[in-house]
């Protein structure tokens, strides 16, 4: 792969950097325990993906505006505050996936303003010098890859262990129903963010070969 391609490339995924390369559950690690817990089925995962999206994208984007402006032991005291103020604002959307849905986030509803994602773009962000469409276009990537992480494990989850997709049966010869179980989704997940670095060097792979034909291509 040449330098220029190279740099086109980073270029491009720079403004999406937190939808594959830096997954934020995937690769990054971060907000395990809702991708853990809470991707039993799929209503629950697009319920936390709606309230995170609206939680992190406003705190983020606020850090990026008056985050240089506070005292640090201050900062993430509001930061986690506005967070939670957006969360129990913006609570009764999930209403409108599934009326029961509330109650079976249960706590994690509330500690969904404390998660790491958040702490970890607006400690990127409170940073002097950085532009505040960097941080609207990282929280909004960041959310989606954690949407796009957390259905796609609880599709996967809830099709094999009830056989249903969304509520609605599916048939299908077998039930898993070991896969509904914290332990499982360690172990699903984990093979997830396996494929997606294959993937990954496979799409490099192709693009350093694209770049440097064979003797045989060149021909």
């Amino acid at each position: 792969m040449n330098l220029e391609s190279l740099r086109k490339h980073r270029r491009r995924s720079r403004w999406v950097e937190g939808l594959f390369q830096k997954n934020p559950i995937l690769v990054c690690g971060l907000a395990l325990p809702f991708a853990i817990m809470v991707t039993n089925n799929l209503k629950n995962s697009v319920s936390i993906s709606i309230l995170m999206a609206c939680s992190l994208i406003p705190t983020v984007l606020l850090a990026s505006l008056v985050g240089h402006r506070l005292p640090k032991w201050l900062s993430w005291a509001v930061y986690a505050l506005f967070s939670m103020v957006l969360v129990i604002a913006f609570q009764p959307l999930t209403a409108a996936v599934a009326p029961e849905v509330g109650d079976s986030l249960g706590i994690y509803v509330p500690i969904l303003s404390l998660n790491t994602v958040m702490f970890a773009l607006c400690g990127r962000y409170s940073q002097p010098g950085h532009r505040p469409i960097l941080a609207l276009m990282d929280s909004l990537s960041y959310s989606l890859g954690f949407a796009l992480a957390m259905c796609l494990l609880a599709a996967i989850r809830e099709f094999l262990g009830n056989n249903t997709i969304w509520g609605v049966a599916v048939k299908f010869p077998v039930r898993f129903t070991g896969v509904q179980i914290a332990f499982s989704g360690f172990i699903l997940l984990a093979l997830l963010a396996a494929l997606l670095q294959f993937l990954r060097r496979v799409f490099l792979l192709h693009l350093y070969r694209r770049d440097n034909p064979g003797p045989n291509e060149s021909a």
